[in-house]
């Protein structure tokens, strides 16, 4: 005979038993969770009832920054099966994924502090570069690798390949400052204009800063972010607090849902 504490204790076992797949970015914002899924290249929107249920069911999953606590202290079963129900059907949809034990789930946890004093560089940081033919030819390669890529590979084709490259030059970085650093967006900045207007096309300008500064072994954050009273996406360029393609007014709104 089963019984009703023993069908409560099952339901948060099963729960726990699950994890965020790599390709599944999760931010909380006052009001919900925000998903975005790489592969299908789509967002999907939890209110606060959902949140605390993955939140208090799925470890990886980030905390809300409201006070929660009564809710999870509640042990009514029909609670634990409800997030239950909802992390299996997460799992259908390729949002969740069954964590074995002893499995590490492997989920990246977003490291940008959006209450940091950040500068703009180009705005409050300039430093003049010197564009020369090399320059040039850098800036056409990484915007035509931006059109191409966003035209026809999937996202989590692109954050893949940025990743690894990233990975594998990571020991490089040391070896510049932010002057350098700044330099060499100066001389971004005055090329871009040639090619595309900035205005509605942050993915396109981030991606093509991103690439072009990788030629300088340069790799920053790539970062998207969501705001949810009214919906909106953006996506920037930062190094440490230092943003490269923005200014803070701009990015203060957005909540880091993917940082590559």
């Amino acid at each position: 005979m089963t019984t009703s504490s023993d069908t409560t204790h099952t339901a948060s076992l099963n729960a726990r038993g699950f994890g965020i797949p790599a390709h599944v970015f999760v931010c909380v914002t006052s009001d919900g969770s925000v998903v975005l899924d790489l592969k299908r290249d789509k967002y999907y929107g939890f209110g606060r009832k959902e949140t605390e249920l993955l939140a208090g069911a799925v470890d990886a999953w980030p905390k809300p920054p409201w006070d929660y606590s009564a809710a999870r202290s509640n042990e009514e079963t029909s609670q634990h099966l409800e997030a239950d129900q909802l992390c299996h059907s997460l799992r259908e949809d390729g949002l969740l994924r069954r964590v074995e034990d002893k499995q590490e789930d492997r989920f990246q946890k977003i490291e940008v502090d959006m209450k940091a004093e950040f500068v703009s560089v180009g705005d409050e940081l300039e430093v003049r570069g010197r564009i020369q033919l090399r320059d040039i030819r850098r800036f056409l390669f990484a915007h035509l690798w931006a059109l191409y890529s966003l035209h026809l590979r999937a996202l989590i084709s692109i954050v893949d390949a940025l990743r690894r490259q990233k990975t594998q030059s990571r020991p490089q970085q040391a070896r510049y400052d932010i002057l350098e650093l700044a330099a060499v967006v100066d001389v971004f900045r005055r090329l871009r204009p040639y090619a595309f207007a900035a205005e509605g096309r942050c993915l396109l300008h981030a991606l093509t800063l991103v690439k072009f500064l990788s030629q300088y072994d340069l790799y920053p954050e790539w970062v998207i972010g969501v705001t949810t009273q009214p919906w909106g996406a953006h996506s920037w360029v930062q190094w440490e607090h230092f943003l490269l393609d923005t200014n803070p007014e701009k990015v203060c709104q957005y909540t880091p849902i993917m940082v590559v």
